[in-house]
């Protein structure tokens, strides 16, 4: 049996999210109890910076000998520049602030002090489960569009339609004042001034089909959470993306441009919750089967985008125009007949 990678677009489905800390701290919230996106659902203290100094070669002394040329002791705070030892004309600085935390073999060790980590919610919801000392499990009904490439952490806006359609690219003209604090919605690409205006107006997020290549660094150096629907390069949002997200224009979503390939998959993605009586659970598979009649997206030239329904499961391996012989599909993509597609080009939609 095939399995493909599958990508959510979904207008309403069960959401579930774990939210972890990077260490071991506190919990704030019950199980039970319902959050919103920027609330501090957990804390904790995160170590800090250091720096070993090899103290006994700057001063030329030998390991031993440096407790005699020391200015500070261990456990003493220090601040930036100040001097830790000294011989002579030969001086020692801390290179930041924090404490001396340890000294040995010539060396000394100077640590920052631990940083406050505060972990938010991200998504409207209610704790399902509470991680002792590590975090929760949160969970929501509502709509969820996963894309293909994703820069930026989290945020939590309103969406804003900018395009009339999927094949338009967002331009700077289109953010203005009334964008502040907004998810914008694009179409098939973007250039550096829309992330500049963006940045400007303080937008909460970008959503777009295709991000052109030469972007990629600075999107990376944005503060603004950026999800490309489709990929890099410029390519038009697939319909159903573009339904979805346009659909729900001006309701409240959560978005992450964070991506993780490999083990535990982590996708960019948009959340919007969504009122609803009861939904059941769905469990994320590492693989989905690809049988007749379900809904697929190619993911490479010459159809990249483009959204069908696979109509055949082709037994045997066809030759390709690279002369490759792949396994593959026949999709129905609204053309005269359907076409042959390798399956390593294909993602599911759900």
């Amino acid at each position: 049996m095939n399995y493909l990678c599958e990508t959510q677009v979904a207008p309403l489905v069960n959401v579930r999210r774990e939210r972890i800390l990077p260490a071991s701290g506190e919990v704030l919230v019950r199980l039970g109890e319902r959050v919103d996106p920027t609330q501090v659902v957990a804390q904790a203290n995160i170590p800090g910076d250091f720096r070993v100094l090899p103290v006994a070669h700057l001063l030329g002394v030998s390991d031993s000998k440096i407790k005699g040329y020391m200015r500070v002791n261990v456990g003493d705070e220090v601040r930036r520049g100040q001097i830790i030892a000294k011989r002579g004309s030969r001086v020692v600085k801390s290179p930041m602030a924090g404490v001396l935390a340890s000294r040995g073999g010539g060396r000394v060790l100077v640590e920052a002090p631990p940083m406050p980590f505060e972990l938010r919610a991200y998504i409207q919801g209610t704790v399902t489960n509470v991680l002792q000392n590590r975090g929760v499990v949160i969970e929501t009904t509502g709509a969820v569009v996963q894309g293909v490439w994703g820069a930026g952490g989290e945020s939590f806006g309103v969406l804003k339609k900018l395009v009339k359609s999927p094949d338009r690219p967002l331009r700077a003209r289109d953010i203005d004042p009334s964008c502040h604090g907004s998810i914008v919605i694009g179409g098939s690409g973007l250039n550096k001034a829309v992330i500049e205006r963006a940045q400007e107006l303080q937008v909460r997020g970008i959503v777009t089909g295709g991000l052109p290549p030469e972007l990629i660094s600075q999107v990376r150096r944005s503060p603004i959470p950026v999800v490309a629907t489709e990929g890099i390069g410029t390519i038009s949002m697939s319909e159903p993306f573009f339904q979805l997200l346009t659909t729900n224009d001006g309701r409240e979503a959560s978005i992450s441009g964070q991506v993780k390939s490999r083990w535990g998959i982590v996708r960019p993605e948009i959340i919007i919750a969504l009122p609803a009586e009861s939904l059941p659970p769905t469990q994320s598979q590492p693989g989905t089967p690809l049988t007749v009649g379900v809904r697929v997206r190619a993911v490479r030239a010459p159809y990249l985008g483009q959204v069908g329904t696979v109509v055949t499961l082709v037994e045997h391996p066809r030759h390709i125009e690279t002369d490759a012989r792949v396994r593959g599909a026949e999709v129905d993509l609204g053309q005269a007949s359907p076409i042959f597609i390798p399956l390593v080009n294909l993602e599911i939609l759900r």
